[in-house]
Parts: C-alpha cells; sequence; structure tokens
C-alpha cells in the first residue's frame, strides 16, 4: 500500500502529460489520493482510458484512488486550434467567427451565436483566466475582429468572458446532460457540478449521479450569493478561484476563499480549494515562495483537499508539483499546536459521538480513530473535528473507500461487512496491529447502528490492542 502522513489530500488533473498508466502511478506515489478529469477537453473515449489506467494503478498500488468528473458547466469556450496551441502576439488582429473547422493564429470558432449580436466595438474580452485579451474593433453579424493587448500561447477550448453576454445557468446543457451520464456509467466517484443552479435542476443532478457524490462548484458572482444552499444541497463544495477571476476582481478571491472554507466547516461538508496553487511549476521544477505560502495557508484555513490543474495535466514537472505540496502540507500540518474537535457547528448524535471520539482519542494518546461505515458519513463526522490522529475509514464497499480519499485525514482500508460490535472491535484491533500499533495501545472505535445504515453514527468505544 502507497500511504502517506498528510491530512490534507492531493487532487491531481489528469492530461495530455499524465495520461498513461506510468504518470498516473508517479503522481499516486508523489502522493495524489484523487484525480480530476475535465470533461471540457478530449473524447469520451480518452477519458475512459484514463479511468482504466487509474483502477490499473490503483490495483498495483493497492490503495483506493478517487476519481473526479468535472462538468464543462455553463461557461462560453472558444473551439479548437488545429495544431492545439497557438502563440499572439500583442499589436496583432486575431478573429472570432463562427466556422467550425479548427483555428490557426489568425481566427477561432466562437461557438457563441448570441456573443455576435450583443458585442459592440471597444468590448475586452479576457481569456485562459486573463492571461490573454482581445480589444473588439470590428463587429459583423459572423465575427469579431479583435486587436491582441495581451498575448502567450492559448490553447484549445479555453473560457472567454464576455462582458454583455452571460452563460444560461437555468438549465442542465445538453452537454453536460452527456457528461453526467458517462460518468455515472464510468464509475466515477465525484461529479463536480456549476452552482447555482434552480433547485429542480440541481435535484435532476442528483437523481442521475446515481452512487456519485456531487461538488458544488463556487465559480460564478452568483454562485456567491447562494452559499448556504450550496452547502446544505452539495456533499462538498469547490473554491474555483481561476473561474472566480472572471467575475470578481482578484483582491477579492482571498475573503471569499476563506468564507466558503468556514461554510463548508460549519455545515460538516469537505472542500476543496482550486487552481493556481503551484502554476510556476508547469514550467519550473520550483515553486514561487508566494505559491508555498498559498498551500499553507489553505491547509491552515481547513480545506480537506488542494488540487493541481495544469500542474499535473499539461505541466513539465507534475510528479515534483505534487510531491512539493505534500511536503508543505506535512510540515504546515506538524506546526499545528491544538485540535479543533469542538467543531463550529449545531450538535447532533453524529456530530457529538465525532467529538467524543477526537477528544478521548486525543487525551489518551490513541494513535488513530477507526470509523467503520458503510455510505462514508461516519469518517466525514470525525473528520470535521479535525483530531491530530489519522482517521481509518474501515468499509467493505469500494466507492465508498474511494470517495473517502478526498476527505481530510482519511487513511482508507478494507473491511469485511460486519454487523456485530465484537467483529467491529476484533477487526479494528488487527487492522491496528497490521498498522503497527503497540499490545496495550488504546484504539478508538466508531460505527453506527443499525449498521449500513447512512448517517446513523451513534457509538463510540475504546478498546486496548491485545
Amino acid at each position: 500500500m502507497t500511504d502517506h502522513t498528510h491530512a490534507c489530500k492531493i487532487i491531481a488533473t489528469l492530461g495530455p502529460k499524465t495520461g498513461d498508466r506510468k504518470g498516473i502511478e508517479a503522481l499516486a506515489r508523489a502522493g495524489a489520493k484523487a484525480f480530476r478529469l475535465n470533461l471540457s477537453y478530449d473524447s469520451a473515449e480518452t477519458h475512459a482510458t484514463l479511468v482504466r489506467y487509474v483502477r490499473e494503478v490503483e490495483a498495483k498500488i493497492d490503495t483506493p484512488l478517487c476519481l473526479i468528473a468535472d462538468l464543462s458547466g455553463p461557461r462560453f469556450r472558444l473551439g479548437s486550434f488545429a495544431k492545439g496551441t497557438v502563440v499572439l502576439e500583442p499589436g496583432q488582429s486575431f478573429r472570432l467567427d463562427q466556422e467550425e473547422t479548427p483555428g490557426d493564429e489568425s481566427r477561432v470558432c466562437l461557438p457563441v451565436p448570441e456573443a455576435f449580436a450583443t458585442a459592440s466595438i471597444g468590448d475586452m474580452l479576457r481569456l485562459d483566466d486573463g492571461r490573454v485579451r482581445l480589444r473588439i474593433t470590428a463587429v459583423s453579424p459572423v465575427a469579431l475582429t479583435c486587436r491582441v493587448v495581451a498575448g502567450v500561447e492559448l490553447s484549445s477550448n479555453k473560457i472567454i468572458s464576455l462582458p454583455k453576454t452571460q452563460p444560461q445557468r437555468d438549465r442542465l446543457s445538453e452537454s453536460d446532460l452527456k457528461q453526467l451520464i458517462w460518468a455515472r456509467e464510468a464509475g466515477i466517484d465525484w461529479l463536480s457540478a456549476s452552482w447555482p443552479t434552480k433547485g429542480a435542476i440541481w435535484q435532476k443532478i442528483r437523481d442521475l449521479a446515481g452512487p456519485m457524490k456531487l461538488l458544488a462548484k463556487m465559480e460564478s458572482k452568483a454562485a456567491l450569493s447562494d452559499i448556504d444552499q450550496a452547502v446544505k444541497q452539495a456533499d462538498g463544495l469547490v473554491v474555483a478561484r481561476g473561474d472566480l477571476g472572471y467575475d470578481l476582481p482578484a483582491e477579492e478571491i482571498p475573503g471569499w476563499q476563506k468564507r466558503l472554507v468556514r461554510a463548508a466547516r460549519r455545515g460538516g461538508k469537505p472542500v476543496v480549494i482550486a487552481a493556481q496553487m503551484l502554476e510556476s511549476m508547469v514550467a519550473s521544477p520550483a515553486p514561487t515562495r508566494a505559491e508555498a505560502s498559498d498551500v499553507a495557508n489553505a491547509v491552515r484555513d481547513g480545506a480537506d483537499a488542494l488540487m493541481l490543474s495544469a500542474e499535473t495535466a499539461i505541466g513539465a514537472y507534475g510528479q515534483e508539483a505534487v510531491a512539493l505540496m505534500r511536503s508543505v502540507i506535512e510540515r504546515t500540518e506538524s506546526d499545528r499546536q491544538i485540535t479543533t474537535y469542538q467543531a463550529d457547528a449545531p450538535s447532533d448524535i453524529s456530530t457529538t459521538i465525532a467529538r467524543a471520539a477526537a477528544q478521548a482519542a486525543d487525551e489518551l494518546g490513541a494513535p488513530f480513530i477507526f470509523c467503520f461505515t458503510s455510505s462514508g458519513s461516519t469518517a466525514v463526522s470525525v473528520a470535521r473535528t479535525r483530531p491530530p490522529m489519522p482517521i481509518i475509514c474501515a468499509s467493505d464497499r469500494p466507492q465508498t473507500l474511494r470517495q473517502m480519499q478526498l476527505i481530510w485525514g482519511q487513511r482508507c482500508l478494507t473491511a469485511p461487512a460486519l454487523t456485530q460490535w465484537q467483529d467491529i472491535v476484533d477487526t479494528a484491533a488487527a487492522l491496528a496491529a497490521d498498522l503497527g500499533v503497540e499490545s496495550g495501545k488504546p484504539i478508538v472505535i466508531t460505527a453506527g447502528m443499525p449498521f449500513g445504515t447512512a448517517g446513523s453514527t451513534n457509538i463510540m468505544r475504546i478498546v486496548s490492542v491485545k
């Protein structure tokens, strides 16, 4: 089994630089426990191959690995370029049109018909997180002629911000519907979908998702007005900082990141921080000092997981980026002086049991808290308290173990289906011994009765390893 000591998890986005078994295995051994498929890029066949590779690596290293599928969502994107990428120079002319043929250095398709009716001369268009900026110099019903104000390498399918045209957020697009069904059938563990949507649409996503858990992507200004509902209706949040940058000035994003993390923690839901965490490592073997601080601050804020995007998808140093992020996380976590088992949330039975388990384990010096769970809810409840020792998530359900690899502090181990308390105690003691716990050491065990019922955490027991 490949294991690491860090509690905050690392998500690696798969792409051209990591699209084979060797690349995926390297990322997993470096510290990634979850892998993201950005469904805005590549074909369903390519993504299916990546799913197969992840599962093969999972079996090889004997560690559950989580798969996250990221729906395209209501964002405007460019068409494709014949060579995949182009380089734009400031001052050059560049055309956005409705021709479906692949683009080049002079033009590319903009598959947004309404944009040509609403655009005006002088409008500024931003692409790829603002790295490319175009000012419109001429408008026709079928083309926008632009001057490149700022230019760098631009690749296919990048997001474009249109100041006078907003994407529709009141329906599930045909593209997202197809991607959702594909993800469910492919055995994806978490589905990342844009928030906000109308209640009926989110419910439709929930109904179609099947066993997948749902992450609400907080990627627009509109989403920030509906945080409490997102926490209530989703299984977790993604702070999509890159996309938020299209709607908000840069100076506002750090504050919103902290608010979103607090809201997720208060609601007992996992939260992922995404975008540009180690961006310089796309082309450099070392990060900037500011990037290392950004990672450390996200850990201190209480994030469950941190996501690498371009760093692992297209970067030259993907494995190094994962290893560096792991090192920063471990160093930051080692500085923690106090536990947080009081958890800032209203009490219910599960939360009270989780607090008690964390406090008991802390005071007794227990090396692990064992959570026997079918749905993962017991492990999530305990993770909410942020205890100072690892949480052993034990389940007979492979997808539960995979899903819990996104949750703070989890070490996921396979256990048989159990229905009697003595069997649970015996299994926990055996697992503890396998993990190197000395005879006589206490361990704390949590579970729920009736067994196999989601959200029923109601029992804690302290036993000594024989």
